[in-house]
C-alpha cells in the first residue's frame, strides 16, 4: 500500500468536507508550533514537586506511569498539578500569542467543521476557531453531551479531558487503561460519528498506541454496524496525515479503513495549511 500523496487525497477529503461529513481528529503535533510542555517537562516537574531531580525521576518508567505515581503518592495532587502547575503554563500569554500568529491554527478557524476531535487538553484549538469568528461548543463531561447542539456552531469534543475541569485529564496509565473501555460520554458520541463520517486524523505518530488502540476498537465498531458480508465503501474511509510514512504503516492501516496520506516533512506547518486550505477550494 503506497501512501497517497496531497494530491491524490484532495478530492476524497474536499468531497466529505463539502457534505459535512469530515472530522478532524487532532493531536498534540497539531499545537507544535505553540511550543507547550511536553511529557518530558511536565513529568520533571512532577518529580520535583515529589523531591526527585528531574533526570532521576524519568528513569523510573514511562511518562503516565510516573503520573500515576504522583498521584498515588499524593492523592488529590494531582488535580491541583492541573490546575495550578499545567493550566497557567499551556494557557500563558505567550503562548496565546503564539496562537494567534499560528498559520495552522489559522487555517483550521477558515475552515467550517461541524465536529472535531481532539486528545488535546489545552484551549488552543477551541480559542483559535474563536479568534477566527467561529461559535464553539466544547464537550468533554457527561452534562456536555446531554445539552442540544447550538446552531451554526463547532463542537469540539475533547477525548482526554480538558484543563478546565481536571479531573476529566487523561494522564496515568490507570486512567488511560479506563479510556480504552470506550464506554465513556464521548466514545458514545464517536460511535455515533463512525456510521456516516470520515475522520481526518492529524498531529499524531505512528507510534502513537493509545490512537492505536482506539482506531482497531474503532474498526471493530464499524464491522460490528455493517450488515454480514458487507464491505466498507471507499467514500467511508478515514485519513491519517503524516510525514515520512514510509510503506509499512500505510499497509497496516489500511485493514482498519484508514488512508495514510503523505505530507511534506520539510515543511510541516506550511503542509498542513496547504491540506486545510485545500479543503474550501
Amino acid at each position: 500500500m503506497v501512501p497517497l500523496t496531497l494530491e491524490e487525497a484532495v478530492p476524497f477529503l474536499r468531497q466529505a468536507y463539502r457534505e459535512q461529513r469530515l472530522i478532524p481528529f487532532l493531536g498534540a503535533g497539531f499545537s507544535a508550533p505553540l511550543r507547550l510542555p511536553l511529557w518530558k517537562q511536565l513529568m520533571g516537574w512532577m518529580g520535583e514537586d515529589l523531591g526527585f531531580a528531574p533526570e532521576l525521576f524519568e528513569v523510573h518508567g514511562h511518562p503516565p506511569h510516573l503520573a500515576g505515581y504522583f498521584d498515588l503518592e499524593s492523592p488529590k495532587r494531582l488535580e491541583g498539578f492541573i490546575r495550578e502547575k499545567m493550566a497557567p503554563e499551556f494557557h500563558a500569554p505567550a503562548v496565546e500569542e503564539r496562537r494567534k500568529k499560528s498559520l495552522q491554527h489559522q487555517a483550521l478557524a477558515r475552515c467550517r467543521f461541524r465536529t472535531i476531535y481532539t486528545t488535546n487538553f489545552e484551549h488552543h484549538i477551541e480559542e483559535a476557531l474563536r479568534d477566527g469568528g467561529q461559535k464553539v461548543q466544547v464537550l468533554t463531561r457527561f452534562e456536555d453531551f446531554r445539552r442540544p447542539p447550538e446552531s451554526d456552531t463547532c463542537q469540539v469534543i475533547k477525548f482526554h479531558g480538558d484543563l478546565s475541569h481536571p479531573d476529566t485529564i487523561v494522564l496515568t496509565e490507570s486512567q488511560f487503561f479506563d479510556r480504552f473501555r470506550l464506554e465513556a460520554a464521548p466514545d458514545q458520541r464517536l460511535r455515533s460519528d463512525l456510521l456516516g463520517n470520515v475522520f481526518l486524523f492529524l498531529g499524531y505518530g505512528f507510534g502513537d498506541v493509545n490512537l492505536r488502540y482506539i482506531w482497531y476498537r474503532m474498526n471493530l465498531m464499524l464491522r460490528e454496524s455493517l450488515p454480514s458480508g458487507a464491505v466498507l465503501p471507499s467514500e467511508h474511509h478515514s485519513y491519517w496525515a503524516a510525514f515520512e510514512t514510509g510503506l509499512v504503516q500505510p499497509r497496516l492501516l489500511q485493514q482498519w479503513h484508514i488512508d495514510v496520506i503523505q505530507l511534506d516533512s520539510g515543511d510541516k506547518s506550511g503542509s498542513v495549511v496547504e491540506l486545510l486550505d485545500a479543503l474550501r477550494a
